[in-house]
């Protein structure tokens, strides 16, 4: 299990370490912890936690992806929710909520050893998609930047970008800007390239506002 939760990630290793087709149960809060203890360990079954900060759970389910294919990696995650689709794309053959019931959990662990792929049902088609400019305003807010900030950068006025990011906490079931980053983070809307946009251009090189109008309804 990686969790960076010492806390859930005790109470469940106790939970598992109960189960009579659970041979041991090792754990670890970071990725780059984890993986050390798999090459030595070599499991069968990997938990990882979404909370890890960055984007190294993604990239850990990808290096057992690809140089350890024979482990089965369970992607878990509490605010919010990952697609399936992007789970698989990175690896994974299950997607699992923190705040589903423990013995539900449990029997769908189970399952995966035995071979079954689980992951939260209708999850992708129960994601309205975003717009092309609210991609834009969402990468530019998970970098910290206040709405003004956004306006100036993407050449936009304030209450246009008030109104996409009312658009986007409503599409990704979020109440503020921090759990629209974590969302975002969780469903790998955030290429890399994007987390060093810089507020640079200024509005000599905007075109008219006019251009954007109607996006935020896409």
């Amino acid at each position: 299990m990686v969790d960076e939760n010492e806390l859930l990630q005790s109470g469940l290793r106790s939970v598992l370490a109960a189960e009579p087709w659970v041979a041991s149960c090792l754990t670890a809060t970071s990725a780059e912890t984890a993986w050390h203890v798999a090459q030595r360990a070599l499991p069968q079954l990997v938990l990882v936690s979404m909370s890890l900060g960055g984007r190294s759970s993604l990239d850990l389910c990808r290096m057992f992806r690809d140089r350890m294919p024979h482990v089965r990696v369970v992607l878990m995650s509490s605010e919010g929710r990952i697609t399936g689709a992007v789970a698989q794309l990175h690896g994974a053959v299950a997607a699992l909520s923190k705040q589903m019931p423990r013995q539900f959990i449990i029997n769908a662990l189970l399952r995966v050893t035995e071979g079954a792929k689980i992951f939260p049902k209708d999850s992708a088609a129960c994601e309205k998609r975003l717009s092309p400019r609210e991609l834009d305003v969402l990468r530019h807010v998970a970098t910290g930047l206040s709405n003004p900030e956004v306006a100036t950068a993407l050449c936009l006025s304030r209450h246009t970008v008030k109104q996409h990011t009312t658009a986007i906490y409503r599409k990704l079931d979020v109440r503020n800007r921090a759990q629209a980053a974590s969302r975002a983070q969780e469903l790998g809307l955030l290429p890399a390239q994007d987390r060093t946009r810089t507020t640079g251009r200024r509005t000599s090189a905007c075109a008219p506002e006019i251009t954007d109008l109607g996006t935020s309804h896409a």
